[in-house]
């Protein structure tokens, strides 16, 4: 009697006494399986063959449809075996011609101390070209020794890799030094050559690199001269400035200072005296101060807060130093904000803030029974269309922090289900009292590093080498394991209390409404898929043709400025006022077409069903038309693919929603 599909990995994963070969044979058809489990059991089974070629077969894996769950399966297995396939690697018994996606899964699975052993080996039989093709970069960042990174350096200071090259190049020897502490073993003082680097993201990274390997303190007033110069990008002043905080001594704070003095531009002013806090805390606190009572615009006071209460004892010391009056109310607001954000509670700070402002400094108690009063008024009184609106404002930032059928920040918990799952005055509870019940998973991690520099957040994921925290704007920030001095589990939320203070009780019931909504059959229940929720929008006019930018909506990435980035409602529709409002461009320049992008991920190649709801609009993907409104269908081939609805700026619909049987990339 033949054994079935069940019975053969059965056999192949307990028989002691059966031959490795006849095992393999076995195993290498089910690898192949069209079945996704059957090959996630053969994967498992063939770990514990412990040869080579069970290695072999393993990552023969790779040339069926893969997804998550095979993947972790594969680095297991191939983890299991690192062993034997290394060796097979060193003798030659494992070819790499033609397995080089095998290859980059094989060395990046597993540990990089292992793929040093073999890592000069195949860079030998693997030149690095122009273009940089291939793992190799990164893989010289996790597991090269000294030597590889100096030859790896000497190739972006030679001009021997192209612009895209050069970043990663640079990237990954940062990476070498802040995870490993490992740096080539040349001269590295050439670094400040790329300064001067006609691409600006060559010069960004290595900027970004002088502030790792802190060697170059002759270099303050290039690093200055970049900061303050009109000329430099936007991305090259800030890192320039970090780049001086790192680098640290006298001449950076001496520097720093000037860049944050009287006169200096704005936005250079306020992140050099954030980072003079960091060198120099008692020299930088009046700079804080004169540049906090300079600050009128909320975000950006936010920003500067955060980078400001990041340094240790820098709250008591600025509270001390604030006058009886004249901080801007905007300024005072973001102040206080921050104060109480990422598991603070800088009392001080907050009183001193509200009476150099004139704000009031406490919200009034939330007793239990205001809580259920509240509650109750909500479910009668609150307008849950106004409360979406509410909302999506960018001064309490709750779309930065939570997601809504995936889309959103992933700081707090999760919003899609949350009316249908917890009663209404557990909603305003957690809203007012954020400090009252932390859901688990949720807590506040706190990390100082060794240069004073206190973090908070979430935890995004950890390694070996290093956490990353989500912090409260919803960015990751990774932290080197090895530059660590303290760890806690904060107490507090990382939402601040205080949060609904701006707003009027009409404003906090209409939002209420509209949590409690959340999850339950009709317009705010996003639990269904299929629909596009983040979208980014251009317009595109007269002067940009002329400029030659006619193809920048299918050739620059979304993380372009000119991209305006905005969410559907829940119920999936991207309104005309939302249109309008991210859409907004100077009067003179003559429109000449709306651009509204998302992506979908086709899993395999094969048609694709889009339904595009909207009176007017027309779909492309990837450059190519598809039609206009209504159901359509499409060939796709596997992979990621961006989708326009090109839409006429004089017949802007009063809403448009997409939807699909693919899946739309959220974040």
């Amino acid at each position: 009697m033949s054994l079935g599909l069940a019975g053969q990995l059965q056999w192949v994963s307990v028989t002691a006494t059966a031959a490795d070969a006849s095992r393999l044979v076995v195993l290498e058809k089910l690898v192949h399986d069209p079945a996704p489990r059957v090959r996630l059991e053969a994967l498992r089974a063939l770990a514990k063959v412990g040869t080579g070629r069970a290695a072999e077969l393993a990552l023969g894996a790779l040339n069926e449809p893969m997804d998550p769950t095979l993947d972790y399966a594969l680095w297991l297995t191939i983890n299991d075996l690192s062993e034997p396939w290394i060796a097979a690697l060193q003798s030659g018994a494992w070819k790499t011609e033609g397995r080089e996606k095998q290859l980059e899964f094989g060395l990046k699975a597993i540990k990089p101390e292992q793929a040093s052993r073999v890592l000069g080996q195949l860079l030998a039989q693997h030149p690095l070209g122009r273009d940089g093709a291939g793992p190799w970069i990164e893989l010289i960042g996790s597991a090269g020794t000294p030597r590889e990174l100096q030859a790896l350096f000497q190739q972006v200071l030679s001009g021997g890799f192209d612009d895209a090259a050069s970043v990663r190049a640079l990237k990954s020897l940062a990476d070498a030094t802040r995870l490993r502490n490992i740096r080539p073993d040349g001269p590295q003082a050439d670094l400040g050559r790329l300064f001067d680097s006609s691409s600006d993201s060559v010069r960004v990274e290595a900027i970004k690199l002088a502030a790792v390997w802190k060697t170059l303190g002759t270099s303050f007033g290039r690093l200055s001269e970049i900061a303050g110069a009109a000329g430099s990008s936007d991305a090259a002043r800030t890192v320039a400035i970090t780049a001086l905080r790192s680098i640290g001594g006298k001449g950076a704070a001496d520097a720093l200072a000037g860049l944050a003095g009287e006169g200096k531009e704005p936005a250079v002013r306020w992140q050099a005296a954030a980072a003079l806090a960091g060198l120099d805390l008692g020299r930088a606190v009046p700079v804080v101060v004169a540049v906090a009572r300079s600050l009128n615009d909320e975000p950006v006071a936010i920003e500067f807060w955060r980078r400001v209460l990041a340094v240790k004892g820098a709250s008591k010391a600025v509270a001390e130093a604030l006058p009886a009056s004249g901080v801007p109310q905007s300024a005072a607001r973001a102040g206080m904000r921050v104060a109480r954000e990422g598991g603070r509670n800088e009392v001080d700070l907050v009183v001193a803030l509200a009476r150099s402002s004139g704000l009031a400094t406490d919200t009034q108690a939330f007793t239990g029974q205001l809580i259920r009063e509240l509650a109750a008024k909500a479910a009668t009184q609150g307008d849950p269309i106004r409360g979406e609106l509410i909302y999506r404002r960018t001064d309490l930032a709750c779309i930065g922090c939570h997601s809504i059928g995936g889309a959103g920040g992933k700081v707090g918990p999760d919003m899609t289900s949350i009316g249908a799952s917890a009663p209404i005055d557990y909603l305003v509870e957690s809203v007012l009292l954020p400090n009252a019940k932390i859901k688990e998973g949720y807590g506040t991690v706190m990390v100082t590093t060794r240069d004073g520099t206190e973090w908070s957040g979430t935890l995004a994921r950890e390694t070996g080498q290093e956490i990353v925290l989500r912090n409260a704007a919803g960015a990751e920030q990774p932290i080197a394991k090895n530059d660590v001095a303290k760890r806690d589990l904060g107490t507090l939320s990382l939402m601040p209390s205080g949060l609904m203070d701006p707003l009027g009780e009409q404003e906090q019931l209409d939002l209420f409404a509209f949590l409690s909504r959340l999850g339950k059959p009709g317009d705010y229940d996003a639990s269904h898929g299929g629909v596009a929720r983040r979208w980014r929008l251009y317009t595109l006019t007269h002067t940009d043709q002329q400029n030659g930018r006619g193809n920048f909506m299918w050739e620059s990435p979304f993380t372009d400025r000119s991209w305006a980035p905005v969410y559907s409602l829940v119920n999936g529709r991207l309104s005309r006022s939302l249109i309008q409002e991210a859409t907004r461009r100077s009067q003179w320049e003559g429109t000449i077409a709306l651009y509204a992008a998302t992506e979908i991920n086709a899993a395999k190649a094969g048609p694709v069903k889009l339904k595009l709801d909207a009176s007017a609009g027309e779909v492309w993907i990837d450059g190519r038309k598809i039609g206009g409104t209504g159901e359509l269908t499409t060939d796709l081939t596997a992979g990621t693919h961006r989708v326009i609805v090109r839409m006429d700026p004089k017949q802007i619909p009063d809403a448009l929603r997409l939807e699909s049987d693919g899946s739309f990339v959220l974040n």
